[in-house]
């Protein structure tokens, strides 16, 4: 992969809980301006990592080199979009106060943005809606909508495609594509590999807390000859 200046770096990143390590020695880099895939199966260690790096849990040990305007630790969530996936709300909460309460919680909050992600994400409808009355898919598009309103350089997105129907499969990668500032990375977890692939700059496989591969999605099609799909299944279907 050729060399890019990263927006994020992991060096040596572990994290256990009690005897188990969740992450392992976790190197990762991510360059700057690309759409990067973490890709892996289940218990693999994705969420884990994705929060370590949001700074909602603290690593073990190693280190993390967030963007330039980024503190370690909890102070991360002040400059880097987390998309979990699941977003606790009180039952009380409409959509409309969703965005208003992350306009209040986060200085780069965009009302600009968030009109615009209302439109591409079909929110409009629902903004006086209850959001214990969502579909789990407009649940996950509120939840991406909150996450892009927000003006930053690195967005962490948590399993965005899981549970939701083919067709808002489709809505949601496109809606990611529409959204994604210029200048700013994205990082995707996620173990439906050919749903998605089509968006990834460069992807990182995650297996038992490893980063066990790593490459541009360009270089693996026209060097190896391979979609990501394929490189996944052959890293993955001996394990």
């Amino acid at each position: 992969m050729d060399r890019v200046t990263p927006i994020l770096e992991t060096r040596g990143l572990e994290k256990r809980f009690g005897d188990r390590f969740a992450l392992n020695g976790a190197n990762m880099s991510v360059p700057a301006g690309q759409i990067v895939g973490l890709l892996g199966p289940n218990a693999s260690g994705k969420t884990t990592l994705l929060k370590t790096v949001a700074g909602l849990l603290q690593p073990t040990a190693g280190e993390v080199r967030y963007p330039a305007n980024a503190e370690p630790g909890p102070q991360a969530r002040a400059t880097i979009g987390f998309c979990p996936d699941s977003m606790a709300f009180p039952r009380w909460m409409r959509v409309r106060d969703a965005f208003t309460f992350f306009e209040e919680m986060y200085p780069d909050y965009s009302k600009q943005r968030a009109g615009e992600l209302m439109r591409i994400l079909d929110l409009q409808d629902v903004l006086h809606t209850r959001i214990r009355a969502l579909s789990k898919g407009m649940r996950e598009r509120l939840v991406l909508g909150l996450t892009f309103s927000r003006e930053t350089k690195l967005y962490l997105l948590d399993e965005p495609l899981d549970g939701i129907d083919p067709v808002g499969k489709t809505k949601v990668i496109d809606a990611i594509l529409a959204l994604k500032p210029e200048d700013a990375s994205i990082l995707i977890s996620t173990h439906m590999v050919k749903d998605i692939e089509r968006i990834f700059d460069s992807v990182h496989f995650l297996s038992k807390g490893r980063i066990v591969f790593s490459g541009g999605c360009d270089e693996m099609r026209e060097e190896r000859g391979q979609t990501v799909e394929q490189a996944y299944l052959e890293v993955f279907s001996c394990e």
